[in-house]
């Protein structure tokens, strides 16, 4: 086997191994694209998407952000939206704010999808992303999943 082809194996199984073997069905709701300052960027710095309904997560939503933000480097952050407990992890459930209010050290990222612009604060971006409609000011806190989750 050649070096270029054990690369291409090896990666393959990093893959595998990172989403935990979970592929998206076709039936399976797409994974979004982010933009920022109006330039649609690459799913390895930002990507959403609704859980995997073989998984039972349809009512979730995961945000993956590569760390530290525009970067595109393999150290993402996961942050999730769980509102009614699919994930069966309460501290996730009870950490997620519908109606939350931005820290005072909280900035735009630039990111923005479908009106939502994504925010962090210095103080809590281990623990937290918000994410603010646009046209309402509406601000949703979801808190961070470490470590991310996977499907099988």
């Amino acid at each position: 086997m050649t070096g270029r082809m054990m690369a291409v194996v090896a990666a393959t199984v990093a893959i595998v191994v990172a989403t935990g073997g979970c592929a998206r069905e076709p039936s399976e709701p797409p994974v979004e694209r982010w933009s920022r300052d109006g330039r649609q960027v690459d799913m390895n710095e930002i990507e959403s998407y609704a859980g995997l309904a073989h998984c039972g997560w349809q009512s979730v939503r995961f945000l993956d952000l590569s760390w530290p933000p525009g970067s595109g480097t393999p150290g993402q952050r996961q942050y999730v939206r769980d509102p009614e407990g699919a994930l069966d992890r309460p501290a996730l459930q009870q950490s997620f704010e519908a109606e939350a209010t931005l820290p005072p050290d909280a900035a735009a990222t630039g990111y923005e999808r479908d009106g939502m612009a994504l925010w962090l604060a210095d103080s809590d971006a281990e623990r937290t992303a918000y994410l603010v409609d646009v046209a309402s000011g509406k601000v949703e806190s979801w808190p961070r999943a470490d470590p991310p989750f996977g499907c099988d």
